[in-house]
C-alpha cells in the first residue's frame, strides 16, 4: 500500500478519533448530571458500539448519541438539558444539541416492536460498563442484535456496510443465546426481518458465526411469511430506498394492529406533533395537521412508485443473494 494512502488513513483515523472523543467527553458530563438526578438511560447504536465492539475510538464515526430513557423522565431531562445549554431540535423524537461541543442527543422512550412488558424486560436485562468516570447502561447481547437488525432492516430499510460490520463484531465478540433470540424475534413479529438480515450477513461472507439451524428456524414457513420475505429481499438491499422504512414499519405490525398504526400516523398525539413541528403545532394545529396529511400523501405516492420500480424494473438494486 502506498505511503500516501497510509498517511490518509492515519489522518482520517486521527480526525474521527478527536471528534468522537469530544462527543463522548461532553456526553460524560451530561450522563453524570443524569445519574445525580436518578435518571436511567441506555446507550444505543454508535455510542454503545464504538468502545463495546470496535475497541478503538477512531474506527467508527459518531454523529450523535442515542439514548433510551423512561418516558416519565422526559420532563426532567428537558429541564436539565436546557439548563445545561442544550437547544431543543425539531424532530420526531426529543432531540437536543449543545452548540459549543456539537453534541447531539436523540432520545426515545420506547422501541416500536416492544409492548410495555417487553420494554420492562429489556430494561431488566440491561448491562452496565464504564465510560470514563461514568457507568452507563447498554443493551444485553441478544437485545442488541435484535435491535440493530430491526433498526437497519425495518426502520431504515437499508443494509449499510456498518450494519454488516456491527453484526459481525457482535457475533464474534459476545455470547448469544440463539434459541432465545429466535423465540423473541418470532414473538415480536421480527422473524422475517431477522432472517433477512442474518441471511444477507451470511451470504456476504462477513461472518460464519450464525448457526445454520438458526437460519433454518427463521426461514419463512407460511405463504404470508414467504410474501414478506420476498418484499424484504427485493426492497431492503445495500442501495437505500428513501422513506421505505415507513412502509416496512406498517407491514411488520402484529396482526390486527396495522389499522391502529395507520390511525396513529394520520392522527398522532399532540406531544409528537410538538416534537415534529415545534410551536407551529400549538399555534396553528389544524394547519399543521392538514399540511402533514398532504405531505404524507405526496410522500406515499412517491414511495409506491419507487417500490414498484425496484420490484418490477430495477435489476441492480438486489441483495447479495
Amino acid at each position: 500500500m502506498p505511503s500516501s494512502t497510509l498517511d490518509d488513513l492515519a489522518d482520517a483515523y486521527t480526525q474521527i478519533s478527536l471528534i468522537n472523543k469530544r462527543l463522548l467527553d461532553a456526553y460524560e458530563i451530561v450522563g453524570q448530571s443524569f445519574q445525580q438526578q436518578g435518571i436511567e438511560c441506555i446507550l444505543l447504536k454508535g455510542a454503545d458500539l464504538l468502545l463495546r465492539l470496535y475497541g478503538m475510538r477512531g474506527t467508527r464515526p459518531l454523529s450523535d448519541v442515542d439514548l433510551l430513557v423512561h418516558e416519565q423522565d422526559l420532563p426532567t431531562i428537558h429541564r436539565l438539558l436546557i439548563e445545561t445549554g442544550f437547544t431543543q431540535q425539531i424532530d420526531g423524537n426529543p432531540a437536543y444539541i449543545l452548540p459549543q461541543s456539537t453534541l447531539s442527543l436523540d432520545l426515545v422512550s420506547n422501541l416500536w416492536y416492544l409492548d410495555e412488558e417487553g420494554l420492562a424486560a429489556l430494561w431488566a436485562r440491561a448491562q452496565t460498563r464504564p465510560l470514563g468516570q461514568l457507568t452507563v447502561k447498554q443493551l444485553g447481547s441478544n437485545d442488541l442484535l435484535l435491535y440493530l437488525t430491526a433498526y437497519s432492516v425495518v426502520h431504515r430499510g437499508h443494509l449499510s456496510p456498518s450494519f454488516f460490520t456491527d453484526l459481525r463484531l457482535l457475533i464474534e465478540k459476545e455470547p448469544l443465546d440463539w434459541p432465545t433470540l429466535v423465540e423473541e424475534a418470532s414473538r415480536r413479529h421480527l422473524k422475517i426481518p431477522l432472517y433477512h438480515g442474518l441471511r444477507q450477513l451470511t451470504l456476504s461472507n462477513s461472518t460464519r458465526g450464525v448457526p445454520a439451524i438458526v437460519i433454518q428456524q427463521l426461514a419463512p414457513a407460511t405463504m404470508a411469511e414467504q410474501t414478506l420475505e420476498f418484499l424484504f429481499r427485493r426492497l431492503v438491499t445495500t442501495q437505500p430506498l428513501p422513506e421505505l422504512g415507513h412502509f416496512l414499519l406498517w407491514i411488520t405490525q402484529p396482526p390486527g394492529r396495522r389499522l391502529a398504526w395507520l390511525r396513529r400516523t394520520l392522527f398522532p398525539s399532540s406531544v409528537f406533533l410538538t416534537y415534529r413541528y415545534g410551536d407551529e403545532s400549538v399555534t396553528r394545529p389544524w394547519q399543521t395537521k392538514i399540511t402533514r396529511w398532504w405531505q404524507l400523501a405526496r410522500a406515499g405516492n412517491i414511495l409506491i412508485a419507487r417500490m414498484l420500480i425496484r420490484l418490477v424494473v430495477d435489476q441492480t438494486a438486489r441483495t447479495t443473494s
